[in-house]
């Protein structure tokens, strides 16, 4: 090669080290602007703004509920015995005049396979608090709050498991799984969120608050491995910040971990049941690690130090998979990592009222997997008329159908509803607006909408064509 040939390459060289940073961003406005064009925007360099939008997520607010939570798991592994101090505060600009927890095992479709969840000695300080229970899911506290104050409420708590299998807890045999298992905060950042239990097996009708969990976790039966929400930060001891919940997880469980970069480092933990059929260890892993990373550089830094997946045996390619912040449940035999990843962003991170806006977090989680998947389950499906254009409706419509119209109605619909408004990258970059937005608070279909609009501004016209409602 002549030497001014090999001087001018390093010119060049030079020149495009230089300015790497700006050659990225045309890139990706080009893509967008082009007709037939698009980008992998998920292959863009963290912290970087995309479409306008940064990646930084706001802090979690505080003060926030917090949680000290006692479980203790009996021999036998069907009952759990516990103590939970909460501690409240009611907004600076709005009190309220009593507190609402929910007994989410109590509802009907855990009742009848055995569960239920008991409550005793409900006092602040020494002092007895009274409480009333208008339905078998809602504890009533009779103690105002005014606004901006604290209150402090302790109880004793006792949890039946049930027998069947597939629902979000789960004893007996060798394994339990505990989720939505003990007395809950149900405020909703402006009120208390009274919505019914829904009737479907794995669905949800909760709305939580972001708080702080401390928990400590013990066993008359010291052999089974505990896998849990956040970190474990001593013997039987962990600790969630800034989550919706709390869940967790014993078992004889196979175990491998790795490191996703978001791009800090965020440790990945899997657990499988060893049973005939289960899924490798290691392909959840694998399945994880790429869709923490694939989402993060879309939508956002995953904003949490641990992620944990436990694949068990009593879960079927029918129930599905369970979403827990920092910590999802996979049928060990058939995973969908993606999906329940996806709900870190749409759900843990970005709440909702679950019972009335399923599409929020269903319909964005099912968009979100087809980052990593490339389209979700059924893509081609026909959407069956009793249920085609509704992704608006709450879970008192969706209990009137089975878990596949509801899948096909809310989940798959909303991901056609998001298509139809115009390239992907667009959509992913306002999904990323709203994540920044709305992050550590429950969100409504409206600020959703305000997202879409900045990107698409006939947004509206075309969702509530597919039933959408603002």
């Amino acid at each position: 090669m002549p030497r001014g040939a090999f001087r001018s390459r390093r010119s060049t060289l030079t020149w495009v080290r230089t300015h790497a940073r700006h050659i990225v961003a045309l890139a990706i406005v080009v893509a967008l602007l082009l007709p037939g064009v698009t980008a992998n925007t998920a292959e863009a360099p963290f912290g970087q703004q995309l479409c306008g939008v940064t990646s930084s997520i706001p802090p979690p607010s505080a003060p926030r509920p917090h949680y000290v939570l006692g479980v203790h798991v009996l021999r036998g592994l069907r009952t759990i015995e516990g103590t939970l101090v909460v501690t409240f505060t009611a907004p600076a600009k709005r009190g309220t005049d009593r507190l609402v927890l929910r007994l989410w095992p109590n509802g009907a479709r855990y009742a009848r396979a055995g569960a239920h969840l008991s409550v005793s000695r409900v006092r602040e300080g020494t002092r007895p608090l009274p409480v009333s229970h208008p339905n078998p899911t809602t504890l009533v506290i009779s103690r105002p709050v005014p606004a901006g104050e604290q209150v402090v409420v302790s109880m004793n708590w006792r949890l039946l498991l049930p027998h069947g299998t597939g629902l979000r807890m789960k004893g007996g045999g060798y394994s339990v799984r505990l989720g939505s298992f003990f007395p809950l905060l149900a405020w909703d950042g402006n009120a208390w969120a009274l919505d019914p239990p829904t009737k479907l097996p794995s669905a949800e009708a909760w709305t939580t608050p972001i708080a702080d969990f401390d928990v400590r976790i013990t066993q008359q039966s010291a052999r089974l491995r505990v896998l849990a929400s956040g970190q474990q930060v001593g013997v039987g001891k962990w600790r969630a910040q800034a989550v919706r919940d709390f869940t967790l997880a014993l078992g004889r469980f196979k175990l491998v971990r790795g490191t996703a970069h978001v791009p800090a480092p965020v440790r990945v933990t899997v657990a499988v049941e060893p049973v005939p059929g289960a899924k490798s260890a290691r392909v959840f892993l694998r399945r994880a690690i790429v869709s923490l990373e694939r989402y993060s550089a879309l939508y956002g830094p995953y904003p949490w130090h641990t992620y944990t997946v436990v694949g068990m045996a009593d879960l079927t390619g029918l129930t599905g998979g369970l979403e827990y912040p920092t910590l999802v449940y996979q049928p060990a035999a058939s995973e969908n990592v993606p999906h329940e990843t996806a709900h870190q962003w749409f759900y843990s991170l970005v709440g909702n009222d679950q019972a009335r806006d399923p599409w929020l977090d269903e319909g964005l989680a099912t968009w979100t997997e087809a980052a990593v998947n490339g389209a979700p389950p059924f893509t081609d499906a026909t959407i069956p008329p009793e249920v085609a254009n509704k992704i608006g409706e709450p879970m008192s419509f969706w209990d009137q159908f089975d878990p596949r119209r509801y899948f096909l109605g809310a989940y798959l619909q909303t991901y056609r509803a998001l298509l139809s408004l115009g390239p992907r990258p667009q959509v992913d970059c306002a999904l990323r607006l709203y994540a920044a937005r709305n992050a550590y608070r429950i969100a409504q279909p409206r600020d959703l909408l305000d997202a879409l609009q900045t990107f698409f501004p006939d947004a509206e016209q075309k969702l509530k064509a597919y039933g959408a409602r603002f």
